[in-house]
């Protein structure tokens, strides 16, 4: 759960992801114009903010005041365009046709176990169930146009390998911070002194 609601450890376990996704530094922030050496992350962000709702699609940060629900659009790195390791549409028959938030997810984070990335040529769905103190199952799902075909409009390897690398990559992550915390030098602290 904890690895999931945080993506600080992304940049340096998830190479495949990192070629195409963006997002801010921390869930909830709110980008500024703050320009460095040209358009840095933040203006990029509202660059895209702007766009899309000028197009009518809503697209700014919102979490509900229970914080129990998180969405927002955010754009993709370069010409990307999808999650895919070349960064272009994974599906020929695209879900919609939302041009100027074609090479976004819109992410739709649904708490405590759901997570979700809606593009304009697929969706992702991730679940996470834990199954017991040392067990958690992992579900993820790619939904596409009703009327594509494997082999034809998408190739499975194409559409699922970003998500599947990053799925096991955070398993190896996760699995190793359990060993850790079974290891008799464990000792439980505080995050941070400051907390």
């Amino acid at each position: 759960m904890e690895n999931n609601r945080e993506c600080y450890h992304c940049s340096s376990n998830h190479p495949e992801l990192c070629r195409v996704f963006s997002r801010p530094a921390d869930p909830g922030h709110q980008p500024e114009r703050e320009e460095e050496n040209g358009i840095g992350e933040d203006a990029r962000i509202l660059d895209h903010w702007e766009r899309c709702e000028a197009a009518g699609l809503p697209s700014r940060y919102q979490i509900s005041p229970d914080f129990q629900y998180r969405v927002m659009r955010l754009p993709f790195l370069r010409d990307a365009h999808s999650m895919t390791m070349d960064g272009q549409p994974g599906v020929r028959r695209p879900l919609a046709d939302f041009r100027p938030a074609a090479s976004a997810s819109m992410a739709a984070l649904p708490l405590p176990d759901s997570w979700n990335h809606l593009l304009s040529d697929h969706a992702l769905s991730f679940r996470i169930l834990p199954i017991s103190p040392t067990e958690t199952e992992v579900t993820t799902k790619w939904l596409v146009h009703k009327d594509a075909v494997e082999g034809v409009d998408y190739d499975l390897k194409t559409l699922t390998e970003v998500w599947l690398a990053t799925n096991d990559e955070d398993r190896r992550i996760v699995e190793e911070n359990q060993r850790g915390i079974l290891s008799p030098a464990y000792r439980p602290g505080p995050y941070s002194r400051n907390a």
